[in-house]
């Protein structure tokens, strides 16, 4: 279900009050379902990643390697504000564990 990470650079982040771009994927804020959170241990370090669960899509994979990640971060923060706002300090701890955690899930 999760990517594991690419040796491809990551794609830049764009964003709008409508949505975010990801390379060649289009992505309205109001598509998205579920915010889950993780790490991925890369042996001397850890990424921190985002995975959106969508309407009728695949899910999209983000990581903090992305261009434009901290900027995403606060208009994820402002778009979903149920999202606590220390989520990505709380998923660093501990290093080198997976620390998954939803960070957000539209209500039915």
């Amino acid at each position: 279900m999760f990517a594991e990470p690419s040796p491809e650079p990551a794609p830049d982040i764009e964003f709008d009050d409508d949505g975010f771009t990801v390379g060649p994927r289009d992505i309205r804020w109001a598509s998205v379902v579920r915010i889950r959170t993780y790490k991925i241990d890369l042996f001397s370090v850890d990424c921190i990643c985002l995975l959106f669960e969508l309407d009728d899509e695949p899910p999209l994979e983000l990581t903090e390697e992305s261009n434009g990640f901290n900027r995403f971060m606060d208009a994820m923060l402002e778009r979903f504000p149920a999202i606590p706002p220390d989520w990505y300090a709380t998923v660093m701890q501990p290093p080198f564990e997976r620390n998954e955690a939803v960070l957000f899930e539209r209500a039915c």
